[in-house]
């Protein structure tokens, strides 16, 4: 039988069950949008009545009601939209194709990224250490802001779990920006995971090949530095609103290595991409962005010993964690790195850190100490949220909560941590 013919043999209760349904989906939908549009549109009628002297622009009750949302251009809907809570998006898309492509598309994950800057989702990646050759990803999720009397809880992100994706990544907004390739097998690559849609796409590609470069974002555009040898590009730059690439300036200064240049992770703060280098006697590096000038910068002391993934920055300070140390932020000012009081270290068996900006917070991530052996044993994976103070020349650490969101295999490394924002 047809879809047509089942649909006209329905029975008539069935059909008018299914028309008082999708009636009272759009009733709903109508009187969340238009009381969201008169808290916009209300106050700047008011406004123009008052400038005026019109009190005819302040609408009665009866034209408020019947304005139809049917009418409104789709970026004053996606604006509505952004202020709702996404619970309530799958009965929005219930309503209408209009409706059900507004949600799922692009412009309304640009809306929230605006309108929504708290609400932070984690993206967090493990190496498993145990292979040679072959390297395999395993990316997760959390919600730091997700209230459970159990606390917060690991997601597996599937479509990210993949060997190609051995590369450095960084975030704007909802998107994630997965650049060049490993260090057994650089690449020129660029990979764009969409994580409103969940979809990974290809992007253009670089001039250069590369291994594991430093990546960081200034202006929207990143910055990928290192990753190759000595007489190639140092610096390539990325328009992520163009979607060109273009060669970074290169001024006095830049390190050209006899080795490969291997920027192990990088930051940006105040137009100045901040590499953090795996050698050169524990010197790194700080790039201009404007006109490429360098100059080098070190660790606390030599026995400093940082690890990828543990290095952030949250409200333009630069923070490191060094197993020896603890927490330590970066002085931009005096060039020297200071202890962030209150917090102390981790057990040396916790060498699995990572680090994220949690909306003027530190997200803090670590691995416990194994449990069992160390090839079948697991680890503990905490999370905690950490306030930071600053007065004068010292920043101040205060737990606000601490969680246990899971366990991973010991052989498991920590690659990267990542906040994406909706």
């Amino acid at each position: 039988m047809s879809t047509s013919s089942s649909i006209t043999n329905q029975p008539e209760p069935q059909r008018e069950q299914e028309n008082a349904h999708r009636a009272s989906l759009s009733s709903f939908v109508s009187r969340l949008i238009t009381g969201l549009l008169g808290c916009f549109l209300l106050p700047c009628r008011r406004a123009l009545s008052f400038i005026s002297g019109n009190p005819k622009l302040l609408p009665t009750d009866d034209q408020s009601s019947s304005s139809s949302f049917s009418s409104l251009p789709n970026d004053i809907v996606l604006n509505c939209l952004a202020r709702v809570s996404r619970r309530y998006y799958p009965t929005i898309s219930c309503v209408s194709k209009r409706f059900r492509s507004l949600v799922r598309s692009p412009e309304l994950a640009d809306m929230l990224s605006l309108v929504s800057r708290d609400n932070l989702i984690f993206y967090f990646s493990f190496l498993e250490s145990h292979e040679i050759l072959i390297k395999n990803f395993h990316w997760f999720t959390l919600n730091p802001n997700e209230k459970k009397t159990s606390g917060i809880t690991l997601n597996s992100v599937e479509v990210l779990s993949q060997e190609m994706l051995c590369s450095s990544s960084v975030s704007i907004g909802y998107k994630i920006y997965f650049v060049g390739g490993s260090t057994l097998n650089p690449s020129s690559g660029l990979w764009i995971f969409d994580s409103w849609s969940g979809q990974l796409c290809e992007g253009p590609r670089m001039k250069l090949a590369r291994s594991t470069p430093g990546v960081a974002v200034v202006d929207e555009k990143l910055y990928v530095m290192g990753g190759c040898c000595e007489d190639e590009i140092q610096v390539e730059v990325f328009d992520t609103n163009s979607q060109t690439w273009d060669i970074g300036p290169c001024g006095e200064g830049l390190m050209r290595p006899s080795r490969r240049m291997n920027v192990k992770e990088a930051v940006a703060l105040e137009g100045k991409v901040y590499g953090m280098m795996s050698f050169t006697d524990g010197n790194h590096i700080i790039y201009d962005t404007k006109d490429g000038r360098c100059e080098t910068f070190k660790m606390v002391t030599e026995e400093a010993f940082w690890r990828r993934g543990a290095l952030c920055v949250i409200n333009s300070v630069i923070y490191v964690y060094d197993s020896n140390l603890g927490i330590m932020w970066f002085d931009s000012k005096d060039k020297v790195w200071r202890e962030v009081k209150g917090f102390g270290t981790l057990d040396k068996m916790n060498l699995m850190v990572g680090m994220v900006d949690c909306n003027g917070k530190l997200g803090f991530l670590w691995g416990g100490p194994p449990v069992g052996s160390m090839v079948d044993g697991n680890r503990g994976f905490w999370c905690a949220i950490i306030a930071l103070d600053r007065s004068g020349v010292e920043i101040h650490a205060k737990v606000e909560r601490s969680h246990l969101v899971g366990s991973v295999p010991n052989y498991y490394e920590f690659w990267s941590c990542l906040s994406v924002s909706y």
